[in-house]
């Protein structure tokens, strides 16, 4: 594999927003009638049972993958997994209108299997693609995507029905379609000594997913039941603004700073937007429930970003299967919002907006706090990405030998081979601004790409990797 180029052109970060098309679907699904009529069939919402449906997708796709791995450059498995999602969607949305009762069971169970098998598959694919890039604006472009999804999202709930629907039946074709263009993006290369996966950590980031996401399932259900203006229809179009808006502004002072760690910084907003939100649920007024509806769906995407970026990041450097780490944590994600949504669906008759709701907001927010400060930490990701250390022989290379080794192994540029000798010397980022004469926002991206491509997160993992060199 040759060397992979220096910079991202504007198209291709157009190509890597595609993952918005898959999103949208997601939201228009779950977030608005444009698909999902959710009339309780046989006492269970469809979209509970739509969650279900997804998420055992997920367990199916990754058992399937064990054996056949999917791969975005098979056009076969990009085709077969968007026609699969956009016909079920279609049979879905005209399911409710037949006349026989057994016909439209029938329906609903092909279009539910259909769109979970296409829905997973397709993620997968992107799953394999973002951890194999090597630029280090993966998590910029994972933020835009959802910026557009947003987007996108209001595109259909503008629209009447069953436009809305037809529309959002092209996403998944269009997310295909894209991917398989965004093959030719360069690729980071697999040269370094594999990474061994931290047991406790992973233990606990698996218990902090499935909190976070219960909270969330919770949430969505019980929320809208409350609060005083979910009967006008327009509550989960008020929420999801609130959220987009947010989801945007901190993907412009993402591509703003350009921090050197994407995945630290994809973690940190988590907490404090899904505490924001409960915290206004708490004190404000039922009629501005949407504000606080709204902060929790924002961090429940950055969840969603953060793990697609670290699980396909940690499998591509330890050498396993992206289906089995990515699956794993969307499986326990989902897993979590079902579970979350059938508590909700529980106690979803018996709460009313008063002292119930805010004692149940008040002990999700305790919750909250004990997840972020217990289950999983930002110390905990760090040890995520360690670098075992192993004993050094007396006779070891040089710090510029090793430096050229990992040049070599992570196919660094000629750039980034230079901005890699001076980090490893201890110099900051404004001093390989001096030295190399370039911007401040160069040589950020630059240090960017290198940790993207050595698979480390902060300067104390990059230190290691020479070290072990």
């Amino acid at each position: 594999m040759g060397q992979p180029a220096a910079h991202t052109s504007s198209l291709a970060r157009h190509h890597l927003i595609g993952l918005g098309f898959w999103q949208a679907w997601q939201m228009a699904a779950f977030c608005s009638s444009a698909i999902i009529d959710d009339t309780p069939h046989s006492g269970i919402s469809l979209k509970t049972l739509a969650i279900a449906c997804t998420t055992l997708g997920y367990l199916v796709v990754m058992a399937a993958s064990e054996k056949s791995a999917l791969r975005p450059k098979r056009p076969f498995d990009l085709m077969g997994s968007s026609f699969s999602m956009a016909f079920g969607t279609l049979v879905l949305m005209f399911a409710p209108y037949l006349s026989d009762p057994s016909l439209e069971v029938v329906a609903l169970v092909f279009s539910l299997t259909s769109i979970s098998f296409g829905n997973a598959s397709l993620l997968m694919m992107w799953g394999e693609l973002w951890g194999t890039l090597a630029t280090g604006r993966v998590g910029r472009h994972l933020y835009l995507s959802y910026a557009f999804a947003f987007l996108l999202f209001f595109g259909v709930f503008a629209l009447p029905h069953p436009f809305a629907g037809l529309l959002v039946c092209t996403f998944p074709l269009l997310s295909a379609t894209i991917l398989h263009s965004c093959e030719s993006e360069p690729k980071r290369m697999q040269g370094l000594s594999p990474h061994t996966i931290n047991r406790v950590s992973s233990i606990k980031a698996i218990a902090f997913m499935l909190v976070l996401s219960m909270v969330w399932g919770i949430s969505q259900n019980i929320v809208p039941h409350v609060a005083a203006n979910a009967s006008s229809g327009n509550f989960m179009g008020m929420t999801m603004f609130v959220a987009g808006i947010a989801i945007g502004a901190f993907a412009l002072n993402l591509t703003l700073s350009a921090p050197p760690s994407e995945t630290a910084a994809l973690y940190r907003p988590v907490i404090p937007a899904m505490a924001a939100g409960l915290m206004a649920l708490i004190a404000l007024p039922p009629s501005f429930a949407f504000i606080g509806n709204g902060l929790i769906a924002m961090g429940i995407y950055c969840l969603d970003m953060f793990l697609m970026l670290a699980s396909t990041d940690l499998a591509f450097r330890c050498k396993i299967p992206t289906t089995r780490i990515f699956g794993t944590a969307v499986f326990v994600s989902r897993s979590g919002t079902l579970l979350g949504s059938v508590a909700g669906a529980t106690m979803m008759p018996h709460m009313a907006w008063d002292a119930s709701f805010i004692t149940l907001a008040a002990l999700c927010l305790g919750v909250l706090a004990i997840a972020g400060t217990l289950l999983f930490t930002q110390t905990d990701l760090q040890q995520c990405y360690e670098t075992p250390r192993t004993s050094l022989d007396d006779e070891r290379p040089t710090l510029s030998q090793r430096c050229d080794a990992i040049v070599k192994s992570a196919g660094l540029t000629s750039r980034e081979a230079e901005v890699l000798g001076l980090l490893v010397r201890g110099r900051t980022v404004q001093d390989v601004c001096n030295e190399l004469v370039i911007a401040q926002g160069t040589a950020k991206h630059h240090v960017s790409n290198i940790y993207r491509k050595l698979g480390v997160s902060d300067r104390r993992s990059l230190y290691d990797v020479v070290e072990q060199a």
